[in-house]
């Protein structure tokens, strides 16, 4: 069970454990970085008011009514003006523009809102599952909680995987600039307010950590990702997100082309259309030329592949022409090429990039200690310092100059006797 607390509402704990360096962790040439990021973590700390503490639903001391949740469901909570006027930005300029005694709050989970108010007033919050951890995230951002956000960033890292991949991508691309589908202005009281709009950079870095985690996750388990049941309940720029990236590792292009079937298929029968071959392909618009149908054997496996018929009959015949290396039924233009050369084009088996630290999953490993290269030989041993002898000399010991005369002096004696 994990349980996330302010730390503001701790006393003697000015900042996070996450951003308190560490002299062991790190080497001095990062001293500066530690420095300003202690500087961002304090910015978006906030001190809750002293008498914060025990008013979460708290109804004789309540000055302000929440009802929030999405569509039917809805929950009623109380507030307090004071408390949630100094922890967030959003509740200051809503409080401000509201003097009703009941504000409806109806585009944030009742789930999330209520684990909001659990960490604004300094009660524990608990993310056990995705769903809350996925909601909680979304409360937290639209709100301005960049430390919550954080938190939810790094529980949803921890148990990131095929199945969740697809289940957080939806409200990712939503909080994300650099996702398709995202908004493309702020809301209207950044403007106003230079803190608010640090803070907004601030969740919207956690959220791109974390959004990037999850496509590099959804790149290296492509096969489970495209054959999971929760493939087919995706929205169209969420699928095309997932079929448009070049860096899939799947292991056929097989799987690719069997889950678009399916999504399309799905989404007739969500829309009560007929199950025919132009309704699919109208329902895929261009994902359906993603797959690499050039990298399919020429057999059994490319014919079960254009049996799908996510292809117009033209481009089919193309595809069979191309992979038998026959002739063209039409001359072919330079759409038609750029295609057929598409379709042909291997894909890389490397990441695209390496995952951002949030959790033990995504820990980079140590580097391994450079061995000394043959060039440089074995590791050399210090050299000893040679000390003093303060003996006498022995006599009777030569030096080897006096051999050497001794010995040549000898040999001419002996030659001219």
């Amino acid at each position: 069970m994990t349980v996330v607390t302010n730390p503001a509402c701790i006393s003697d704990t000015p900042t996070p454990t996450e951003c308190t360096p560490s002299e062991e962790e790190f080497d001095n040439e990062y001293v500066e970085e530690e420095e300003e990021q202690l500087t961002i973590c304090r910015d978006y700390l906030y001190d809750p008011p002293p008498d914060a503490a025990g008013l979460y639903n708290n109804e004789l001391k309540s000055d302000i009514v929440f009802v929030a949740g999405l569509g039917d469901d809805q929950w009623r909570f109380p507030g307090h003006r004071r408390v949630l006027a100094a922890t967030s930005p959003v509740f200051a300029a809503m409080l401000k523009a509201n003097t009703t005694d009941t504000i409806t709050i109806d585009y944030v989970d009742r789930r999330g809102f209520e684990q909001l108010l659990r960490y604004l007033y300094c009660e524990p919050t608990i993310l056990n599952s995705v769903m809350s951890a996925r909601v909680t995230l979304d409360a937290a951002y639209k709100f301005l909680c960049p430390s919550l956000a954080e938190r939810c960033a790094r529980r949803l890292d921890e148990m990131l995987d095929a199945g969740v991949a697809l289940e957080i991508l939806r409200d990712m691309r939503y909080m994300c600039a650099q996702l398709p589908g995202a908004a493309s202005a702020p809301p209207l009281h950044m403007f106003e307010n230079d803190h608010a709009s640090r803070l907004l950079g601030q969740c919207s870095q956690w959220c791109d950590s974390l959004a990037h985690n999850t496509l590099l996750v959804i790149d290296k388990e492509a096969d489970a990702t495209l054959k999971d049941e929760r493939f087919n309940e995706l929205a169209y720029e969420d699928l095309g997100l997932i079929v448009r990236r070049e860096t899939l590792r799947v292991s056929s292009e097989m799987v690719i082309i069997e889950a678009l079937s399916r999504w399309a298929t799905a989404m007739c029968q969500r829309y009560k259309k007929e199950l025919t071959s132009a309704n699919k392909r109208a329902a895929l618009g261009e994902l359906s030329y993603c797959p690499r149908y050039l990298l399919l054997s020429p057999g059994h496996e490319l014919d079960q592949a254009l049996a799908m018929e996510l292809l117009e009959p033209m481009e089919r015949a193309l595809v069979i022409a191309r992979a038998r290396s026959l002739s063209a039924p039409v001359p072919v233009g330079s759409a038609q090429e750029n295609l057929l050369r598409h379709w042909a084009r291997e894909r890389p088996r490397m990441p695209a990039a390496l995952p951002v630290f949030l959790s033990e999953r995504t820990r980079p490993e140590p580097e391994p200690e450079m061995e000394p290269s043959k060039l440089c030989g074995r590791k050399r041993k210090p050299k000893k310092i040679k000390q003093p002898n303060f003996a006498p000399e022995d006599p009777k010991k030569e030096g080897c100059c006096s051999c050497f005369g001794d010995g040549l002096l000898r040999a001419l004696i002996c030659l001219f006797d």
